[in-house]
């Protein structure tokens, strides 16, 4: 058995765009856990038998849209929390991108999407340190680059 190749968490980063158009992506401080999800919605038709009308259908699936939604929480670290208020108060989309830091060799790279902070939390128990919780979903398409090689 060939062993895999694989990354630490810390490799796995939700980076946003410090200023519009800029170019230049920074991961907020004090993530550690992080997450992307892709779904399809989709469309069930059935398509009949020419041959045997009466035989039964089969069901054929058509993928109407597309979509990612992108999670991440753990300790508040206050150097990041003017960047998730702010983004959230402005109800505006913000250039992000999910980075599996890793070579191209390893199959890293990463998927740059406009995207919305759908949810902002935050939360505290007596005698724990403070922990956020975000949800960014997509607005509109996503596109992927490879790693530098």
């Amino acid at each position: 058995m060939a062993r895999p190749t694989t990354i630490k968490g810390s490799k796995f980063l939700i980076q946003l765009e410090t200023a519009e158009g800029s170019g230049v992506y920074a991961a907020p401080c004090a993530l550690v856990s992080k997450g992307v999800n892709f779904a399809a919605a989709t469309a069930d038709l059935n398509v009949p038998d020419c041959d045997d009308p009466d035989a039964p259908t089969f069901t054929e699936r058509v993928v109407q849209a597309l979509s990612a939604s992108v999670s991440g929480s753990g300790t508040l670290a206050m150097e990041s929390l003017a960047t998730w208020r702010e983004w959230f108060d402005s109800g505006l989309e913000k250039n992000i991108r999910v980075k599996v830091d890793a070579t191209l060799a390893e199959g890293g790279g990463y998927w740059q999407m406009s995207a919305v902070l759908a949810t902002f939390n935050l939360n505290a128990n007596q005698g724990e340190l403070a922990q956020v919780e975000v949800g960014i979903q997509s607005d509109g398409a996503w596109t992927w680059t490879d790693a530098a090689a």
